[in-house]
């Protein structure tokens, strides 16, 4: 939900899991699930193999994720009530 400007439910938000967080939070943690899960991928036979270019990927997936979380969430209005 960051991605397209919305705020969603983070353990972050308050109260936690219910609240809602901003979309640059939710992107943040979004990031943070995949990180966690590349490196429990990289525990096994692979252990230390993460190269530069694929950690210039991850920093770049993070940059686009945060503009575009900055871009859209200026244009959310909320729902209709």
């Amino acid at each position: 939900m960051g991605t397209v400007g919305r705020p969603f439910p983070t353990p972050f938000a308050s109260p936690p899991g219910v609240g809602e967080s901003s979309a640059v939070v939710n992107v943040v943690w979004g990031f943070a699930n995949l990180a966690a899960g590349a490196a429990l991928l990289e525990v096994g036979d692979h252990a230390g193999t993460l190269s530069v270019s694929g950690f210039a990927t991850g920093l770049g997936v993070l940059a686009m994720g945060l503009f575009v979380a900055t871009h859209f969430s200026r244009h959310y209005r909320g729902p209709s009530a």
